[in-house]
């Protein structure tokens, strides 16, 4: 990978800036980035690295809960490269360095010379774009995703608004019925969209091997698809680790609202099924 030409395209083209990027940089200023000694640079050439690429409500954290219930070697539910996880993570440790601060998550969740994170599109643009992910033996992507978008905009509608965003978070105080806004909801499924594409325009651009997962095939059917990802890891080992959904502590927040929003929605765009001749 030639980095180098990286800070010369467009910066449509390289879509590497998110506000959780932006925060960060600012916080390290020129402290950002620093050289790889050489024993790093040889601890990180003999590990891969595997990211759960993903959309707000995907089922990205659902995946991550079960993949680290069964061995891979992957946090469940954080997101470590977001600001408000980064920052304060490194001022209680006096971490002087993003560099520092990838070092020591990559040497905390490394198992087996695998790591992986969760991670969103910009995200995974502007971390190739520090050079980190040059270093490593191999960089693969897993691509978290859902069939029913339309129902996935409503949810990722709804947790804007109750400031929920998984089932062990508390709502808002004094949340009564959620409003029905036809351009809040779109804006959802535009950004959906939006993340989806930009995870395939990554891999496309690297050439980095991915795979696909679907949140619905993954609640139809866990154990195929954690066979796939152990396939698709290398890990034959998990391949056939037994899957207790019982300890999972992530559960479906689809209730009543979910359904009323996506009926509005429906009477608003989708086209009768049985136009009258």
């Amino acid at each position: 990978m030639q980095l180098d030409i990286l800070p010369a395209l467009e910066k449509g083209l390289y879509p590497s800036q998110s506000d959780h990027q932006k925060d960060i940089e600012r916080y390290f200023g020129r402290s950002l980035l620093r050289e790889l000694s050489p024993p790093e640079l040889r601890r990180l050439g003999r590990l891969d690295i595997f990211f759960v690429a993903f959309s707000n409500r995907s089922g990205s954290t659902f995946l991550t809960e079960i993949m680290h219930q069964v061995g891979f070697s992957i946090p469940p539910r954080a997101e470590i490269f977001n600001s408000d996880w980064v920052i304060p993570s490194c001022k209680k440790n006096d971490i002087p360095s993003f560099t520092r601060y990838f070092l020591r998550i990559i040497s905390g969740w490394n198992k087996n010379q695998q790591v992986g994170f969760k991670i969103g599109a910009r995200q995974l643009f502007w971390l190739t774009r520090t050079g980190l992910l040059s270093h490593f033996r191999s960089v693969k992507v897993i691509h978290s995703k859902r069939q029913d978008r339309i129902s996935q905009a409503i949810s990722f509608y709804i947790a804007t608004q109750t400031g929920q965003w998984h089932s062990n978070m508390e709502k808002k105080d004094d949340m009564g019925p959620i409003p029905y806004s036809r351009d809040d909801i779109l804006r959802c499924l535009y950004t959906i969209h939006d993340g989806q594409q930009l995870v395939d325009y990554y891999t496309d651009i690297h050439n980095t091997p991915t795979i696909s997962v679907d949140y619905e095939d993954t609640l139809a059917d866990p154990g195929r698809e954690i066979s796939r990802l152990a396939s698709f890891l290398g890990s034959p080992e998990l391949a056939d680790v037994s899957i207790d959904l019982e300890a999972v502590n992530i559960k479906q927040q689809r209730n009543e609202d979910n359904e009323r929003l996506l009926n509005c929605f429906r009477q608003e765009f989708f086209t009768n099924e049985n136009p009258m001749a």
